[in-house]
């Protein structure tokens, strides 16, 4: 795909991710967003139902651009430009390009967390502010408990299957879309731990505690607890703002809002998320 009008713009080709692209893309998200994004575009790639295409520029990549696809929903994240190359359109080819692949793949909702600056970009492509979405860090030296006593290091744990199905289920009821091949795939993530309950889970990966879905308070609170018993280094969770319990939960186990994003929308989002209490992350919803 060649983007719009303009010189500027004019060398600007969209294509679908190709392996080669890794070091290239890895090095333009680092330097745009100041660390590596997470996951990594290595794991992005490889996780079901992702959506990768990059830009090239005068011949080299220049950019980069993800999305999650649940059928009926997709949520797109991973936007990064080279800083050396920004205003030249390519934002706004990348843009254009997955828009119209999920389009054309008959998804309905397409969501997404945006920085202010970013926004505009989005409300071009008839994308409206729903909600915004909190990032919450701790330092490692406070993994510890809710009375301040530190907890040690879990032990490697399994997730068994009869699990994972209650955590698919209820994660298609609060998620309002299709989310298994994600979760299969961030299950396998090393060190991945799973905790459930009649009305919740839990999933904790890395340093990242989510997606962490819950209908209700208590359960929410129950479920912290166990995932930060048995993980206690998490360092991270990122929180619809419009689920306020979840903050307050967060708060004794010394996480702090560190920045919010606008969580927006194209058409309408399916996602429940006053019973979302931490998102996977921010391109998985």
């Amino acid at each position: 795909m060649t983007a719009g009008a303009g010189g500027s713009v004019g060398a600007t080709v969209v294509r679908t991710f190709r392996t080669g692209d890794i070091e290239a893309v890895e090095r333009i998200t680092a330097a745009a967003y100041g660390r590596p994004t997470s996951p990594r575009m290595r794991e992005r790639a490889a996780i079901g139902g992702a959506l990768l295409l990059v830009a090239e520029h005068a011949g080299a990549v220049a950019g980069v651009v993800g999305a999650s696809d649940y059928g009926t929903a997709a949520y797109v994240a991973s936007m990064a430009v080279d800083p050396a190359l920004r205003r030249r359109g390519i934002a706004r080819a990348l843009m254009a390009a997955i828009v119209a692949a999920l389009d054309a793949r008959g998804i309905r909702a397409i969501v997404l967390d945006a920085t202010d600056a970013g926004a505009p970009l989005y409300e071009s492509f008839g994308f409206v502010d729903v909600d915004r979405t909190s990032i919450f860090e701790r330092a490692a030296s406070e993994s510890q408990d809710a009375s301040g006593v530190a907890t040690r290091r879990g032990a490697p744990t399994s997730i068994g299957e009869a699990d994972f199905e209650r955590a698919c289920e209820l994660d298609r009821q609060i998620a309002g879309c299709d989310r298994r091949a994600v979760l299969r795939d961030l299950r396998l993530v090393p060190d991945a731990a799973l905790v459930t309950a009649p009305d919740g889970y839990l999933l904790v990966r890395g340093d990242t505690l989510g997606p962490w879905l819950a209908l209700g308070d208590d359960v929410a609170a129950e479920l912290l607890a166990r995932a930060l018993h048995v993980r206690p280094n998490v360092t991270r969770a990122f929180v619809p703002d419009t689920n306020a319990a979840a903050a307050k939960l967060l708060a004794p186990h010394g996480f702090a809002r560190m920045r919010t994003l606008r969580h927006m929308a194209r058409g309408t989002s399916p996602f429940r998320r006053t019973a979302i209490y931490g998102q996977a992350s921010l391109g998985h919803g």
